[in-house]
């Protein structure tokens, strides 16, 4: 990935794992392993919300006011940025800064997902010449969005995925039943002489090492290729995504007066 300097593998199952961990340990001397298959979740409004922050009003520190508008937007929609200020009073650097800051407090919401699919709207600003400056609005921008989104109800995304399972067919009722097992929505089954091709959806979490287990059942003959579709809502109890890092002491502030 030549954005991150990362190098990227698709293995099927935890034989090619294996073989992947010996080949760079025998020829490149590196010790290498390989994490636990984490999901990633996103986050998305339930509810419209917003909330104003104001200049000079303890405990901002910052010399601006912003105020924000949140609101749901459809799945798959992603972030849509507006802006109700006139450029006359407060010019696109300051416009820019507030969004840049909106961008950066989307990548974590109250769970540590990204916050996906809603719209914000610059609604409420004020700066004083010749003391303000875009980084002020770029760093307050964040504390507005996330007391917005604390007064909002949010709901939590599953990643879902496509798939294509190619077995034998005398292995056709186990497969079926596996599917539906792990949350599966098969939409068709066709056989052809001794082969069987299911297509349908699967939610990621479920079906993890599922390609491993239909290598064993079918003793390698059989395949299980997936690729994301999208996402949908989910009422699965999923771990925080928060780091558990020293709470933002501005924030409790901002919190502690919101209470």
């Amino acid at each position: 990935n030549a954005d991150n300097n990362e190098l990227e593998v698709s293995l099927y199952g935890a034989t090619q794992r294996e073989v992947i961990l010996t080949l760079l340990e025998e020829r490149f001397s590196v010790d290498a392993y390989f994490e636990e298959v984490k999901t990633i979740y996103k986050e998305r409004l339930k509810t419209k919300s917003e909330y104003t922050i104001h200049i000079e009003v303890q405990p901002n520190p910052y010399w601006a006011s912003i105020g924000l508008i949140i609101e749901p937007l459809p799945i798959g929609a992603g972030l849509v940025l507006e802006s109700e200020i006139s450029l006359g009073y407060l010019n696109q650097s300051f416009q820019n800064a507030v969004f840049d800051g909106v961008k950066k407090a989307c990548e974590s919401g109250l769970y540590g997902w990204e916050v996906t699919d809603l719209k914000v709207t610059f609604s409420h600003g004020i700066y004083y010449s010749p003391v303000s400056t875009p980084a002020d609005f770029r760093s307050l921008a964040p504390y507005v969005f996330r007391l917005a989104l604390e007064q909002a109800d949010v709901e939590l995304l599953e990643p879902i995925l496509d798939f294509k399972l190619q077995i034998p067919l005398a292995v056709n009722a186990k497969a079926i039943t596996d599917i539906n097992k792990i949350q599966g929505e098969i939409s068709t089954i066709t056989s052809d002489g001794d082969w069987t091709t299911i297509l349908g959806s699967i939610p990621l979490d479920t079906s993890k090492e599922y390609s491993a287990e239909v290598s064993s059942y079918t003793q390698g003959l059989g395949v299980f290729v997936t690729r994301l579709s999208g996402y949908q809502p989910t009422n699965k109890k999923v771990s925080s995504n928060v780091e558990l890092n020293e709470k933002d002491k501005l924030m409790y502030m901002f919190e502690k007066k919101l209470g």
